[in-house]
């Protein structure tokens, strides 16, 4: 690919774009170890009330319902990442992303954001899109605005980068 190559395109910060950002970025919620904390809560909670350490047991029932609301928002993740995005001052606005031989670049009505290639530590391909690391920050970008040429050169430009 020539060194010169200039890519750019727009979308917009809607619900289905967020969806698939969470769906392709998230790390799923494995049983034990999601709920943990609410079974922690739980336990102290029924053992508060059980062994009567306290004179009364509103602290117990506290814990337990602390744990109930713990294993609920375990369980509503997804849900309540989305409502967040979809409320915030972004959303439905349009992002101009821009591939170039120095990086990519993000530029809406709130935010612009340049990163070169150098500071990607890991371009990851995902079925719809590429999660770019940096740091312990990532970036979701969706295939559904890139063509192949783009997809090639990005891919490319990060091999590139690396070698240097």
């Amino acid at each position: 690919m020539s060194k010169d190559f200039d890519f750019t395109t727009e979308y917009t910060l809607d619900k289905p774009f967020f969806a698939e950002c969470y769906d392709q970025t998230s790390l799923p919620a494995k049983f034990p170890k999601a709920y943990l904390k609410g079974i922690l809560f739980l336990i102290f909670g029924v053992v508060l009330l059980e062994f009567e350490l306290l004179p009364n047991g509103y602290v117990g029932w506290f814990f337990i319902v602390l744990s109930v609301i713990e294993a609920f928002s375990v369980y509503c993740k997804r849900t309540w990442w989305l409502w967040r995005q979809t409320i915030s001052s972004g959303s439905g606005s349009r992002v101009v992303f821009q591939v170039d031989s120095k990086g990519v670049s993000y530029k809406n009505v709130k935010n612009t954001r340049s990163i070169t290639w150098s500071q990607i530590d890991q371009l990851q391909q995902t079925d719809l899109g590429f999660i770019l690391h940096i740091g312990k920050q990532r970036q979701y970008v969706s295939k559904s605005c890139l063509n192949d040429e783009v997809i090639t050169f990005m891919l490319e430009q990060h091999e590139a980068s690396k070698v240097n």
